[in-house]
C-alpha cells in the first residue's frame, strides 16, 4: 500500500523542498519505489534538484491537473540517471512555462483530478511512497493537496513569526482528520543537541502534533543552491544522516 505524503510550510523559505527531495532519495536509496510530485504550481522548483527542464517535456503536471494528458506521461523516472542502485524514483514536475503557471491559477483544478492523478501513479509504478512538496501558505490548491493525503508534514523555521503560522497550519491541518508531523528545519548553529531536542519536544507538546524531526542550519545544504541532493552526492555528511533518519522515522508512519 502506498502511503500518500504532502510536504508543506506556512511560509517559503524553510527548506520544504530541500528535505522532500532528500528525503524521496534516501528512501529510494533503501530500495522503496518513491514518486515525487512538485504540488507548487506557483513556483515549481524541485526540477533544479533533479537536473530536469519541464519545459524539454512534453507534458508535465499542470497538463495532468487540467485533463489533457495522463499521469504516467508527465512522470520521469530517475532511477538510472541518479544512480539509485535497486530504489526506484518518479519525478512528477510543474510547469516552469509562465502560460501554463497562468492557466493553472486561473482556471485551477478539480480535487478529483489531483486524487485521480495520485491514484494513477502508485498503481501503475506500484509506489512504497508518494511525497507531495506544495504551495506554503493557506491556498485553496494546498487545502486540497492536504486533505487528500494520507499524512501530513509541517516544516517550520524556529523564528517567531514562522512558528506562529505554523501552529495556525497544524489547526487547519488538524481539521482534516490526518496525521501531521512536525519538522524543526534550520536550527542555528551553536545550539546543543540536547537543547534542541528538549525545545522540539514542547513544541510538539504545545501544538499535540507528532514531532517527526529537526534539522540544523547547513552551509552545504545552503551552498549547493539546490542543484544537487546532499543525500546522494555527500552520503556520509551529517545533514545526509539527518535526512535518512527523517525517512526511517517516515517508513513507522502508522
Amino acid at each position: 500500500m502506498t502511503r500518500s505524503i504532502a510536504v508543506h510550510s506556512y511560509k517559503g523559505g524553510t527548506g520544504k523542498s530541500t528535505i522532500t527531495a532528500n528525503v524521496a532519495v534516501a528512501l529510494a536509496l533503501k530500495g522503496r519505489r518513491v514518486g515525487v510530485m512538485d504540488m507548487d504550481l506557483e513556483g515549481p522548483g524541485l526540477h533544479v534538484f533533479f537536473d530536469i527542464d519541464p519545459s524539454d517535456l512534453r507534458f508535465t503536471l499542470n497538463d495532468v491537473l487540467a485533463g489533457v494528458a495522463p499521469p504516467e506521461a508527465a512522470c520521469v523516472r530517475m532511477s538510472e540517471k541518479m544512480n539509485l542502485n535497486g530504489g526506484e524514483l518518479y519525478y512528477s514536475p510543474a510547469s516552469v512555462r509562465l502560460s501554463e503557471i497562468m492557466r493553472t491559477l486561473k482556471t485551477g483544478y478539480e480535487v478529483d483530478m489531483f486524487e485521480n492523478a495520485i491514484k494513477r501513479l502508485q498503481e501503475k509504478f506500484g509506489l512504497h511512497y508518494l511525497l507531495i512538496d506544495t504551495h506554503p501558505g493557506i491556498m485553496h490548491d494546498t487545502l486540497l493537496a492536504l486533505g487528500v493525503c494520507d499524512h501530513q508534514i509541517i516544516v517550520s523555521r524556529v523564528d517567531q513569526q514562522d512558528i506562529f503560522g505554523t501552529g495556525v497550519l497544524i489547526e487547519v491541518s488538524s481539521s482534516f482528520e490526518k496525521p501531521v508531523h512536525l519538522v524543526l528545519n534550520m536550527i542555528p548553529p551553536g545550539v546543543k543537541e540536547s537543547e534542541v531536542s528538549k525545545f522540539a519536544r514542547v513544541i510538539g507538546a504545545h501544538f499535540t502534533t507528532e514531532m517527526a524531526g529537526w534539522l540544523p542550519w547547513s552551509e552545504e545544504v545552503i551552498g549547493s543552491l539546490s542543484r544537487s541532493v546532499l543525500t546522494l552526492k555527500q552520503p556520509k555528511h551529517a545533514i545526509s544522516l539527518r535526512f535518512r533518519a527523517l525517512a526511517e522515522t517516515i517508513e513507522g508512519f502508522a
